[in-house]
């Protein structure tokens, strides 16, 4: 029996090596000093308690790697496509905690659906107690196939192309209508259409065939309205163009031929509102890309602004919904590109402030909700790119740091804005901390530095970081110090909330990947220096509240 350490550290102190047997089933054992440690960040009887990350399974035994493709949660369990190195075999896995949040130690069991695949199952997606998935088998092509999280529950719903593959790599991702899969896929026959399955093969159909005969309508992506999806489409008569529908073939229809006749305005970036409102961007042949509002139906689609006037378009993106009002980013042709804002018609659209007056513009980014206003990156042509919060009107828009006074060394600017809770985090380098996590509540005053965890000047996050996982009102992230390597650290936006766990004893690296979040648990990848890179689980107690 394998057994391993596990330093645990808070605010640079050691606290903790415990030790674990790791097997397909997994109890988590923990001193009682340090149980009544953790125990009080957990104020729900039925939620674990805070304690250090601990090993699901070891699913690739030995060296090897397990690494996570795609992921979804099903009624409490996990199910994770993986695939290992060195063989790069693809296998589907679910993993269930036995205990279910109770007070005793964490038991995991690991349980193979399928196994031996050359290709790897993707498009995870979770319909009430029915994993769905494509997969190849080897036999069928790629197709639709769900779970009921046991082997022999593990099939094939329908062999759609029997001449081949009914997905590609680039089919959009499937969506969930109540208990009904709305996915694009391919017959064979008719091209690539609207399909929709409730997990029978009766129940298994194409929608419509939009573009009639073998020619492919390619629907997608897809917003969920309600009971009603809306989608891009086209139909070989009208171009590349808005689309509904209630999962009826009579109800699936054109919405508007905003580019008159066989041209297209694509539309893309749907974003839907609190009131029902479907903000998007398309190209009505005439005043080029620009923003779109709809209700799905012809009579209220309409072009909200011509803001840069002309067939040019504004070059709009970062569509952002904070309460009812509709954040962006656009380019007048005047101010450069700027932060604008919609309620959805003309008289409400408005440039918010002339950030970096000029044609240059701020080039605002990383747009992020936060308590009716959006925090966003900018930079002004003095500061750099640089932190700023905006609730939509000049005055309520203002720096909130100059974390790096003049402008930070390449690859190290500002970048990676995560709400969590009411904070938003991100990454800031200033000279004598380096690159490290920073966290703001809207103000000035509450943007600050949560720690420099690589002492001095160096930096903890790499030059080209993923974002920081937000977990409640708190995050999750991989850091390195010279003493630890690359390890987990996750934090509540406080120093003294700052904790690290040394998965990979020393200075060897664990190098942590986040996975998937469910109700008590939050799972990444990591690997302890003895079994490879393999599935770890961290309470959610150990991160506030929201």
């Amino acid at each position: 029996m394998s057994r391993q350490c596990l330093l645990w550290l808070a605010s640079g102190c050691a606290l903790l090596c415990a030790c674990g047997p790791l097997e397909e089933s997994i109890k988590a054992e923990q001193s009682s000093e340090v149980t009544t440690q953790l125990e009080a960040a957990s104020s729900s009887r039925n939620e674990n308690r805070c304690q250090p990350p601990v090993m699901v399974a070891d699913l690739t035994p030995g060296p090897g790697h397990t690494h996570v493709i795609d992921k979804a949660e099903v009624d409490g369990a996990v199910f994770i496509s993986t695939s290992d190195s060195p063989t790069r075999t693809a296998a589907l896995w679910k993993l269930e905690d036995l205990s279910r949040g109770g007070k005793r130690a964490p038991e995991w069991r690991a349980t193979l659906l399928l196994s031996g695949l050359s290709d790897n199952p993707r498009f995870l997606t979770a319909v009430g107690r029915t994993l769905f998935f494509n997969v190849d088998d080897g036999v069928h092509g790629t197709e639709l196939w769900k779970s009921d999280g046991t082997p022999e529950g593990t099939v094939l719903v329908e062999d759609i192309n029997p001449l081949g593959d009914a997905f590609h790599a680039l089919s959009p991702r499937p969506v969930v209508v109540g208990r009904t899969l709305y996915f694009s896929a391919n017959d064979g026959s008719h091209g690539e259409e609207l399909w929709r399955s409730d997990g029978t093969r009766s129940g298994t159909r194409m929608v419509k065939d939009i573009a009639r005969g073998p020619g492919s309508s390619s629907p997608g992506p897809f917003l969920v309205d309600g009971h009603r999806l809306l989608f891009a489409a086209d139909d070989g008569v009208h171009g590349r163009e808005l689309w509904t529908s209630d999962g009826t073939t009579d109800d699936t229809r054109l919405v508007e031929d905003i580019a008159r006749g066989p041209g297209s305005s694509s539309p893309d970036s749907l974003l839907r509102m609190d009131n029902r409102r479907i903000f998007f961007v398309a190209d009505d042949g005439v005043h080029g890309r620009e923003l779109w509002v709809t209700d799905g139906t012809k009579d209220d689609t309409r072009l909200v602004e011509d803001i840069r006037p002309g067939a040019e378009g504004s070059g709009i993106a970062e569509l952002t919904a904070a309460r009812r009002t509709l954040y962006f980013t656009a380019d007048d042709g005047v101010h450069g590109t700027e932060l604008w804002a919609s309620r959805g018609r003309a008289d409400d659209t408005r440039l918010v402030q002339d950030i970096r007056p000029g044609l240059e513009g701020s080039r605002p980014r990383e747009l992020t909700e936060l308590d009716g206003d959006v925090i966003l990156l900018a930079d002004d042509g003095t500061h750099g790119l640089e932190p700023w919060r905006s609730d939509g009107t000049p005055e309520g828009t203002l720096l909130l740091a100059d974390t790096h006074p003049g402008e930070p060394p390449p690859g190290f600017g500002v970048m990676n804005l995560v709400r969590a809770g009411e904070k938003v985090f991100f990454y800031a380098n200033t000279p004598d901390t380096g690159q490290e996590l920073w966290v703001t509540e809207g103000s000035p005053a509450s943007t600050r530095l949560v720690k420099d965890i690589n002492p001095g000047p160096a930096n903890s996050i790499p030059g080209d970081p993923s974002p920081a996982f937000p977990v409640r009102g708190g995050v999750f992230l991989r850091v390195f110090d010279d003493a630890h390597g690359n390890e987990p650290l996750w934090s509540d936006g406080t120093e003294a909330g700052t904790k690290m766990a040394d998965i990979a004893p020393g200075a060897e690296s664990s190098s942590p990947d986040p996975v998937i979040l469910t109700r008590e648990w939050f799972f990444f990848v990591a690997s302890d220096g003895v079994h490879g890179s393999e599935l770890w689980a961290l309470p959610v107690a150990c991160f506030p509240r929201d």
